[in-house]
């Protein structure tokens, strides 16, 4: 005897799509919704942290769903803000097999993990990723080709038509950021010499990219923060790049500037690590003072920096050369909030700051490289690093699985230009 409640076969319902026993189909209440309450839902998905993945997954539910919800148009798909995949990390850049073009993503807010298929890698390298688009550029004749701009999520893409590996020169590393909507703008920064301070730019329309110093210090971090690109110099100033409607031209203006008395480096007329990374809405400056770290929220109508004590329980921060996350430590096993974590590169070791009792403490450490070597760039290691690899089989980089702290460091630091994924 059952007792009641039970879920027996005779009280469970039919599946969906499936027939009765007297032969009438079963229409799912959820696929004869009306196309406006459809669309209308889909319009409140989008607008909630990270909706395009869920409104992209509303399209694929049935043939009336993906009649009433309308795909973003390529152009949409890559300036618009809605559509960008923003807060979605690619964890894995490369790949160790050529034809593998399978990528694992992280939504920081979240916690959740989504492994996509993006073809398109097949034919293109990464050079880096921006707000949640990625920028690539193609495997034969980068020189003769312009950049492309991809949104995971939603498959869109949008190439810029003048060649930018001209400009490039011969820096092996460079950071990328881009501004939008309204037009989309490219802005790329190298890490070359004598040019750190200068930065390059362009539209998908511009016939070439243009070339110009970016204030006349030292750029530290750059990141896009509600469309608009900022950098970071390792002054304490946060700049804002500018576009000029009437001249059709672009400044740079400094909205924030961190005071003497905050910062002893500046007292001593040293220079120091700057980064900057959006978190829960702000936009952050974190300041590397010695085992000091310090945070300060930038103040873009003001245009001021205020100190932050916490950033919050739920909050860990990652900052790297390449780039900086924020996620939710609550969703993230092993990561402790109210903490930022880095990659000393004297060390070769992996370190977390505790804001609540300010202080840095040692999470793992390599061995020693010697004198003559450079640490690597990387957790997983590229081909053309061999010559920085250590001399000794104890990498515990190369051990697997690696830590989910380590993932999230690899991408911060990853040099990922010509890498073949």
């Amino acid at each position: 005897m059952k007792e009641e409640g039970d879920w027996s076969s005779e009280r469970r319902r039919p599946p969906h799509g499936s027939t009765t026993s007297d032969g009438r189909s079963v229409i799912p209440e959820w696929a004869s919704l009306p196309p406006e309450l459809v669309e209308r839902i889909a319009d409140c998905v989008l607008s909630t942290t990270g909706g395009v993945d869920a409104y992209m997954d509303m399209r694929a539910v049935c043939p009336s769903w993906r009649s009433a919800i309308a795909k973003p148009s390529p152009l949409a798909g890559v300036t618009d803000l809605r559509f960008r995949s923003r807060h979605w990390v690619m964890v894995d850049l490369k790949s160790k097999n050529h034809d593998n073009d399978a990528r694992l993503f992280l939504h920081a807010p979240t916690g959740r993990f989504r492994r996509l298929r993006l073809p398109v890698l097949r034919d293109h390298l990464v050079l880096g990723a921006s707000d949640g688009l990625i920028i690539l550029r193609s495997r034969e004749r980068p020189d003769l080709t312009g950049v492309r701009v991809l949104n995971p999520l939603t498959g869109d893409m949008l190439q810029f038509a003048a060649p930018l590996w001209e400009h490039l020169g011969s820096a092996d590393e460079f950071l990328t950021a881009l501004s939008g909507p309204p037009s989309l703008t490219m802005v790329v920064w190298r890490d070359w010499e004598w040019r750190w301070h200068t930065v390059i730019h362009g539209d998908p329309t511009s016939a070439e990219f243009t070339e110009e110093e970016a204030g006349g210090s030292l750029l530290a971090s750059m990141v896009t923060f509600q469309g608009n690109i900022y950098y970071a110099d390792t002054n304490g100033r946060v700049f804002q790049f500018v576009a000029q409607a009437e001249q059709c031209d672009h400044k740079f203006v400094v909205i924030a500037q961190m005071p003497l008395h905050m910062d002893i480096h500046l007292d001593r007329g040293d220079s120091a690590p700057s980064y900057l990374v959006e978190s829960a809405g702000e936009l952050l400056l974190v300041r590397h003072f010695d085992e000091t770290l310090k945070v300060f929220r930038v103040d873009i109508k003001r245009k001021m920096l205020e100190e932050v004590k916490s950033i919050g329980s739920c909050c860990a921060l990652f900052l790297g050369d390449e780039r900086c996350v924020s996620v939710d430590a609550d969703k993230l096993p092993s990561i402790d909030g109210d903490c930022i974590y880095m990659f000393n590169w004297v060390d070769i070791s992996e370190q977390v700051y505790s804001l609540r009792d300010n202080r840095m403490e040692l999470i793992s450490n390599e061995p020693k490289l010697r004198a003559n070597k450079h640490p690597p760039k990387s957790f997983h290691e590229a081909p053309w690093f061999d010559s920085w690899r250590f001399e000794t089989s104890a990498n515990n980089h190369q051990l697997r699985p690696l830590s989910l702290i380590q993932v999230l460091l690899d991408y911060c630091n990853d040099a990922t230009h010509f890498y073949n994924v």
